[in-house]
């Protein structure tokens, strides 16, 4: 009787909800209501138990899931080894592939593969795909910029296959968006297609661009870059000097400084009142910051070779006749390896271009391998013979990206602007706010114009939106770099440790300068305390520490507590007194809590004399910090009723009842101040002196 009565009311309630016993069952499959729940990783175990596992909708499906399971990586394994469908499956495939990608962090293979799927897809379902899918138009545009700049680094046989590349992108962005950068780009990529000129843009019209470096000056600034080659950075300063214009020489005399010691200018004053956008960009985004380690690269022979540094030294000290003559009868010695010809061809060439000899400058330059020379070299080669940068660029395309930039831009600096017609000239001065129009308007594939342009928003107004475009484009300069490690701490900030153990892995640690290294080892070390890995997190904050920058004061609190916490009570206290020594950079909450810790670590230390001494500071120093202070007062008014002195803990205690905001607190102190009378017994007069007389 009542199994029917439980049958008629389940009956009543199922119909009061439009459902029907036989409904209810017909209305999800299992693997419907597995998606319901999100509960993919059971959802996957039923797609791949399916008969047909094969066809294109269980491929699709178990790829799906895996995405939802964020495992881009066995998504992206499902759908790689799947041969190409047909139609819409197809282009269900590539998107998934493309998606796949970018939750790997890869976000030129992904543009690639969802320019790929369009293949498959109308406009309209284009459109319609591109708006579903997250942050796509900036994706977009930073992925075609990225590789266009990499296309002009390019001098391989795979230059036309990626200008292919960039086409098919930038027609797919036309497509999708049809704004003015889209429009501008590709007149600017194929204006032979194109019979009316460029469209206008926000700040179109011509640029207030200063004719500072004169030819003199670029020659001059060509033979200081080879006397730099020889670290003759006496001579090349010399060189430097006698530059027609101060905020020119002000600018090499910071490269000159750069590739002696690696330091970057202290200010940039000069820069920023001549408006010189470009100038400022390089240095303030750090355009060399690849080489802030090491500078090898730019000198010539081997820095660290003994046998090298003797010889060049002694050719150094002779007459450049005497010198020339020296080289060339190495050269002739049938005994002498290629490798060592090559360097000696190379110190030739320097001692040249150094010394002002065109003639064997010039026949040297057209005799050697331009690729193997060292980058000082290069770039002097370049301004005294205007060579193509693609001539003397490595011959690994990864090497040749990372370096044009480098010379690109330093080729400007020395007066010889290498893309005159899409990029603004490197001493271009016009005021901050015309920024925006000059770098998304007039000259929108202009990277130093783009690296200041962001650099103006992000410190206006920091984002990890913007960061992680930063962090993309620029990754090569000290602007990216920075833009990852603020992705890094914002990532650990939000307890999401997984990507931030992404963006920390992206950044080359050991190649940092000591600031951002200091940076860089400080969320390691609050990622690693987060994830419960305390030993690795003392390790990784001991070598933060010997790097001798500033250690961010709650990273250095968070370790003390830990020291603490393994009974370490002495390194604690190193700590907590390093903080007490720079409190005047420390809220006064911030102080307080530290002369609370410095107090219990003495106190743990069986130190009640001194700990009372932090407590007692601490409640009369602060008392508007409320918790610390009362904590404080009931600790001290502990180690006072152990030592007998009953009275002055009761009115330690009486502050906590009456002043303390949580009811735990004042409970506790009150039943100290109970247990205290019981233990003096009679009350005695508290105006009465407690002076007492043994006889």
């Amino acid at each position: 009787m009542k199994s029917r009565i439980a049958f008629s009311l389940l009956t009543v309630f199922m119909a009061l909800a439009g459902l029907t016993p036989a409904l209810a069952a017909e209305k999800q499959s299992f693997q419907e209501w597995l998606e319901h729940y999100r509960a993919w990783d059971r959802l996957e175990k039923e797609y791949a138990h399916e008969s047909a596992v094969d066809t294109p909708e269980a491929v699709l499906k178990r790829a799906q899931v895996y995405l939802n399971l964020n495992s881009p990586e066995k998504a992206l394994e499902i759908i790689e080894m799947t041969p190409a469908f047909t139609g819409k499956d197809e282009a269900d495939r590539l998107w998934l592939g493309g998606q796949a990608h970018r939750g790997l962090g890869d976000l030129t293979k992904a543009v690639l593969w969802y320019t790929q799927a369009t293949k498959f897809l109308s406009d309209d379902q284009i459109r319609a795909r591109f708006k579903e899918e997250s942050a796509l138009e900036s994706i977009w545009h930073d992925v075609w910029l990225k590789m266009y700049w990499s296309y002009l680094a390019n001098h391989t046989l795979s230059r036309d296959s990626q200008k292919e590349a960039l086409d098919m992108i930038l027609s797919v962005g036309r497509k999708v968006w049809n704004n003015d950068f889209w429009n501008k780009v590709n007149f600017l990529m194929n204006p032979q297609s194109l019979p009316a000129g460029p469209p206008s843009a926000n700040g179109s019209g011509e640029t207030p661009a200063a004719p500072l470096v004169q030819p003199a000056d670029t020659q001059l600034i060509a033979r200081a870059m080879a006397s730099v080659s020889l670290e003759k950075f006496e001579e090349a300063a010399s060189y430097i000097s006698q530059v027609s214009n101060e905020t020119v020489r002000t600018f090499w005399a910071s490269a000159l400084s750069f590739l002696s010691s690696g330091n970057t200018p202290g200010t940039l004053e000069v820069l920023l009142q001549g408006n010189y956008l470009k100038a400022h960009a390089f240095w303030a985004g750090n355009v060399l910051a690849p080489y802030s380690k090491s500078r090898s690269e730019w000198f010539l022979g081997n820095p660290d070779s003994a046998a090298w540094t003797k010889f060049r030294n002694n050719i150094l000290t002779m007459a450049p006749e005497e010198a020339e003559k020296a080289i060339d009868n190495e050269l002739g010695s049938m005994l002498i390896s290629e490798q060592t010809a090559t360097l000696l061809r190379n110190f030739k060439l320097a001692l040249a271009l150094s010394g002002g000899n065109e003639q064997v400058s010039t026949t040297t330059w057209n005799s050697i391998d331009k690729r193997t020379l060292p980058i000082c070299l290069r770039l002097a080669g370049i301004l005294s013979f205007k060579e193509s940068l693609n001539n003397v660029l490595p011959e690994k395309p990864a090497q040749a990206f990372a370096l044009y930039p480098v010379l690109a831009a330093l080729s400007g600096a020395a007066g010889e602007n290498v893309h005159p017609e899409t990029e603004a000239p490197f001493w271009t001065a016009a005021p901050a706010d015309k920024l925006k129009d000059l770098s998304a308007g007039q000259y929108p594939l202009d990277r130093l114009l783009l690296l200041a342009y962001w650099q103006q928003r992000f410190e206006a107004k920091p984002s990890p939106e913007l960061a992680k475009r930063a962090a993309y484009l620029f990754d090569d300069s000290s602007f990216g770099i920075r833009s990852l490690i603020y992705l890094a701490d914002d990532a650990v900030r939000a307890k999401d440790l997984q990507l931030g153990a992404f963006y920390l892995n992206r950044i080359d640690e050991p190649a940092l300068p000591p600031e951002l290294r200091t940076a860089w080892l400080d969320i390691k070390t609050r990622l690693e305390l987060e994830a419960g890995h305390q030993g690795q997190a003392l390790e990784t904050y001991q070598e933060m520490t010997k790097t001798g920058e500033p250690v961010p004061v709650m990273t250095r609190l968070r370790m003390a507590l830990l020291y603490q916490q393994r009974r370490e009570y002495e390194t604690a206290q190193k700590e907590l007194l390093a903080m007490w020594d720079a409190r005047s950079t420390m809220t006064t909450a911030l102080q307080a809590e530290t002369l609370f810790w410095l107090g219990e670590g003495e106190q743990a230390m069986r130190n009640p004399d001194k700990a009372l001494d932090y407590y007692l500071k601490l409640a009369w120093q602060y008392p508007q910090e409320n918790i610390w202070c009362l904590t404080a007062m009931y600790r001290a008014s502990l180690i006072y009723e152990k030592r007998g002195k009953y009275e002055t803990a009761k009115r330690l205690l009486g502050t906590v009842v009456r002043n303390a905001s949580r009811k735990e607190q004042r409970v506790a102190a009150q039943a100290r101040i109970d247990a205290i009378d019981k233990k003096m017994g009679t009350e005695k007069d508290e105006d009465k002196s407690t002076l007492v007389y043994p006889f």
